[in-house]
């Protein structure tokens, strides 16, 4: 532990991603559960390989769901990441998992700080997070992955 006051200085970029689940339907485990345990595999992966650009990540337990905040050196790094063949089989099977299934929700934002640039998704979700600070609109065709989200912004 820090005693004292402490802070960290911007002096270089980062990449902050949340992402997380909502149980909506808290009695219908065999739904949620699966989805909530798509996660730990990843994140363990993320701790073992640091060059994958993941600087730490903080899980948080909250009512009705769980959020993750990950901390990144670049987007470029997280988005390279979202394309690796071991995240993607688990993202697919993560995304099944989703489908018809009202059970659960799922989310994740991401902010990159030397930019004004941020982009999110919502699956199932009430409004939260930057959609409760701000407009959700529908995805589209122009939205649909979360490169088009950032470049839409340029």
């Amino acid at each position: 532990m820090n005693k004292g006051r402490y802070t960290v200085l911007p002096d270089e970029p980062i990449t902050i991603f949340l992402i997380g689940l909502r149980v909506n339907k808290w009695y219908k485990i065999h739904k949620w559960l699966p989805v909530l345990l798509a996660m730990p595999p990843m994140l363990n992966e993320l701790s073992k390989n640091k060059s994958l650009g993941c600087l730490s990540y903080e899980m948080l337990f909250k009512y009705r769901g769980v959020m993750v905040v990950q901390y990144w050196q670049s987007n470029e790094q997280l988005l390279t990441y979202s394309k690796m063949p071991t995240h993607l089989k688990a993202w697919r099977r993560f995304a099944k998992s989703l489908k018809q299934n009202e059970a659960v929700g799922f989310y994740h934002e991401t902010y990159n700080s030397d930019t004004s640039q941020y982009e999110n998704i919502y699956i199932n979700m009430p409004d939260f997070g930057l959609g409760k600070a701000r407009d959700n609109q529908a995805v589209n065709k122009a939205t649909q992955t979360a490169t088009q989200r950032l470049r839409s912004q340029r």
